[in-house]
């Protein structure tokens, strides 16, 4: 597991980023949380997180633009796109082209399976440990 993981979450409503972020919080890991792409990009030239999980549909790039500037400044940031039931064609062939590295539709039951994947991390933190 990387130590201290740094997630950016970009979602428009913040509704969403929290929730997503309740879903993804655990003690090694920290979190920004974005409105919009330019608002993160603008972050990622200050630092560089381990992982960014961004919305298709935001107010001034779509989550694929977004993610694709970031695969283009830093190709080692690890990236998750999170669309609703319809997902366009395009996330699917960014998906394909690996601008993205994985493609989470609404609701986001698999979220955190793809990020402790993503990010490494093992199971036995997880897991309750029984008394």
């Amino acid at each position: 597991m990387l130590e201290n993981a740094v997630i950016y979450i970009v979602d428009e409503r913040p509704l969403s980023r929290h929730a997503l972020w309740m879903r993804l919080m655990h003690p090694k890991r920290s979190f920004r949380l974005f409105g919009d792409a330019r608002s993160a990009l603008a972050a990622l030239e200050r630092e560089t997180p381990s992982l960014i999980v961004a919305d298709l549909d935001l107010p001034d790039l779509d989550g694929v633009a977004l993610l694709a500037e970031v695969r283009r400044r830093r190709p080692r940031v690890r990236t998750v796109l999170v669309s609703g039931t319809e997902t366009p064609i395009g996330a699917h062939h960014a998906l394909q082209d690996r601008i993205i590295d994985e493609l989470v539709p609404r609701p986001v039951e698999a979220l955190d399976y793809v990020v402790r994947r993503l990010l490494r991390e093992g199971w036995e933190e997880w897991l309750p440990v029984a008394v």
